[in-house]
């Protein structure tokens, strides 16, 4: 595992460039920091807009990638709908249940 921990200032600037993200992703990337996860997936340093992915055919507004598994699978998170999820190779979005997160995605 290889990951480079962002500054509190670094992390300070994500949350208010970006309101609503999760403060377990946030907290995350000061204390573990960004890059290949246990798990061998990637969490990136920031969040993505699913459009730089699969272009201007996204059309779901709130939905923004923090990390993807190497396959074509992006790790996301709906800030309108406060929950986990997946955008598949095809651009479409997959909200995960409760309780399934950030921790369940990082973990071998």
């Amino acid at each position: 595992m290889r990951t480079t921990t962002l500054t509190p200032t670094q992390v300070q600037a994500l949350r208010a460039a970006h309101p609503g993200l999760p403060e377990e992703y946030l907290a995350y990337l000061g204390d573990v920091g960004f890059g290949e996860t246990a798990s061998g997936c990637m969490i990136y340093s920031g969040p993505v807009s699913p459009e730089e992915v699969h272009g201007p055919a996204f059309d779901r507004a709130g939905i923004v990638l923090l990390g993807d598994d190497l396959a074509g699978y992006g790790f996301g998170y709906d800030v309108t709908s406060s929950c986990y999820g997946e955008v598949d190779p095809d651009g479409t979005w997959h909200a995960w249940p409760a309780g399934r997160g950030l921790q369940q995605y990082v973990a071998a």
